[in-house]
C-alpha cells in the first residue's frame, strides 16, 4: 500500500484531481475512525474529515517520502480534530461498546495513543511525529491511558459485583 500512496502523491504533485481521489478512497475509513475517536460527536466528525483531505492537498508540496503518508495524514486530522474539539463541547450518545464508553473517561492525548497504537498499528515514533511530541511523552500517555483502562474495567467489575450480589 505504501507503494500505491507514494505513486499517487507523485501523481497529486502534478495535479493529478483522479489521484486525490483515489488516495481519499484508500484512507478514508482510517481517517474518518481516528476523528471519530478524538471528537466522539458524529455531527462534526465528518467536517474534520474534509478538512483533513482539503489541508492534506493543500500541503501536499510539503509531503516528505521518508513518512509513512498514513502518518502524515494522521498529524493533519489531529490537528484538524483538536481544533474542533477544543471548540465543542465533546458528546457522544453513540458509544457502541464497553471499551468505547471506558475510551471517553480517558484524557484526550493517553487516548489517542491508545487508539493510534491499537487501532493504526503505529509505532512510537510514528505517534510522536502524529502528536508532534517527544518519544518518551507518548510512552507515557500510553502508561497512563493503560491504566486509566484498566481503572475503568475495575470500576465495571465492582458494579457488575454489587449488581449481583
Amino acid at each position: 500500500m505504501r507503494k500505491e500512496s507514494e505513486r499517487l502523491i507523485r501523481r497529486l504533485k502534478t495535479n493529478d484531481i483522479h489521484a486525490f481521489r483515489t488516495l481519499i478512497d484508500m484512507y478514508y475509513g482510517r481517517v474518518f475512525d481516528l476523528c471519530l475517536r478524538i471528537c466522539l460527536n458524529t455531527n462534526h466528525v465528518q467536517d474534520m474529515v474534509v478538512h483533513t483531505f482539503v489541508t492534506a492537498k493543500q500541503q501536499i508540496h510539503e509531503y516528505d517520502f521518508e513518512i509513512p503518508f498514513d502518518v502524515w495524514l494522521y498529524s493533519i486530522a489531529v490537528s484538524s480534530s483538536l481544533q474542533v474539539s477544543h471548540d465543542e463541547e465533546r458528546v457522544n450518545t453513540e458509544a457502541v461498546d464497553e471499551v468505547e464508553q471506558w475510551l471517553q473517561q480517558i484524557p484526550l492525548y493517553p487516548k489517542l495513543t491508545l487508539v493510534l497504537k491499537s487501532v493504526h498499528h503505529l509505532t512510537l515514533e510514528e505517534m510522536a511525529y502524529v502528536l508532534n511530541c517527544k518519544v518518551e511523552a507518548i510512552k507515557a500517555y500510553l502508561r497512563q491511558g493503560r491504566e486509566l483502562l484498566q481503572v475503568q474495567h475495575s470500576k465495571q467489575m465492582n458494579a457488575e459485583m454489587l449488581v449481583g450480589s
